[in-house]
């Protein structure tokens, strides 16, 4: 049998080494293939890395609804917020109203000048005659403060009731006087009755006497 192959690799020898020869590569051994992953442990990496991938996308959701919770606090903390800027403000445009600085004005005492004199800045000199007034000169432009308006109320009340009260004390002693002068009266009648009733006594007593 070794004879029956001999010529044929007698034959192909040379060609090899030609072709060899030919490409300039030397000839070496095939490499063994790498043995594939077993099915179980393969299967065991997938699942780890399905349970990984899960746990993240869980924490990636936990995470992006806090900050959604987050920014729907932030954000009516924020409208809040700008509703009393808002409240602020209107009342810092009430307060700078001119009635509200007039009032104001009143409350602390002060009352309008028709005879004004103007102060020039910086050079200080005054333009005008200053006259001092006592405040009731344009009793149009006093704004009265609602406790002056209750305290003039409440003194105007006082007064009515002081002289209802001095009427009153006044009828009271009318009555007394008159009642006395007719106790007076009635004292004197009295005393005249019993005057008249004891001379009449005396004379009966000295008619019998002489008798």
């Amino acid at each position: 049998m070794s004879a029956l192959w001999a010529p044929l690799t007698a034959r192909s020898g040379p060609r090899r080494t030609d072709r060899a020869r030919r490409t300039g590569r030397p000839l070496r051994a095939v490499v063994q293939p790498a043995s594939r992953l077993a099915r179980f442990p393969f299967l065991l990496v997938l699942i780890g890395i399905f349970g990984i991938g899960m746990a993240g996308l869980l924490m990636l959701n936990t995470t992006l609804q806090s900050q959604a919770f987050e920014s729907r606090t932030v954000n009516r903390r924020a409208a809040e917020l700008a509703h009393a800027q808002a409240d602020l403000e209107n009342q810092l445009n009430a307060l700078a109203a001119p009635q509200e600085l007039a009032r104001r004005a009143s409350e602390l005492g002060m009352r309008p000048n028709p005879f004004p004199a103007f102060l020039v800045l910086p050079s200080g000199k005054v333009v005008g005659e200053p006259i001092p007034v006592s405040g009731d000169e344009v009793p149009a432009l006093i704004v009265k403060t609602p406790a002056q308006l209750a305290a003039e109320q409440a003194a105007k009340r006082a007064r009515v009731e002081a002289k209802a009260a001095a009427r009153a004390a006044k009828k009271e002693a009318a009555a007394a006087e008159a009642k006395r002068k007719a106790e007076q009266r009635a004292a004197a009648k009295q005393k005249k009755a019993s005057d008249a009733s004891d001379t009449k006594t005396n004379k009966g007593t000295e008619s019998r006497g002489q008798g």
